[in-house]
């Protein structure tokens, strides 16, 4: 098993779920799990738990479960504090990357094997294609992508200010 940090994340945070899948992190999601749903396959499977319900944060670090609690709106300040508490690296692995959709490890596919299913614009102008097994999209560094970088730079940035505030007091 992978000692890398594996999470579940609460029910108004899907968006961090997806992020956390796509650096590369087991993640689970369920809108529709209830609190005592997220503690048990917490503990059941050794899982982070990622909240903003304070309650659910205090019940399960009462019950020796690991859980990181969010009040951060802005999705760099999120990672930056995930980052802070659970050593998680804040950029894109593209060999451990997952379906943002169901958390799904991507593999890496040949451009003869998807060129059905993208755009041939998007086929002539890139070479590197992902496809999740499971639900069958395909990703690749698109334009979305400076988005993306931006956000992990700008999470960087902020877990570097963080590090520095916790190393003064």
């Amino acid at each position: 098993m992978s000692s890398e940090p594996r999470f579940i994340v609460d029910n108004m945070l899907g968006s961090v779920a997806r992020w956390l899948r796509i650096l590369g992190y087991d993640t689970v999601y369920d809108k529709n799990a209830e609190d005592w749903q997220i503690i048990r396959r917490a503990e059941l499977e050794k899982r982070i738990i990622v909240t903003r319900d304070r309650a659910l944060h205090n019940k399960a670090i009462k019950l020796g479960l690991r859980s990181v609690l969010l009040w951060e709106d802005d999705m760099a300040e999120r990672l930056a504090h995930i980052a802070a508490v659970t050593g998680i690296r804040l950029g894109v692995d593209f060999e451990k990357t997952r379906c943002p959709e169901d958390n799904t490890p991507l593999i890496k596919v040949e451009k003869e094997k998807i060129k059905d299913k993208v755009p041939p614009s998007v086929l002539r102008a890139h070479s590197d294609f992902w496809e999740c097994t499971r639900c069958g999209k395909v990703y690749w560094v698109g334009r979305h992508w400076r988005m993306i970088e931006k956000i992990l730079q700008d999470a960087r940035e902020k877990l570097e200010l963080l590090k520095a505030k916790m190393s003064i007091r």
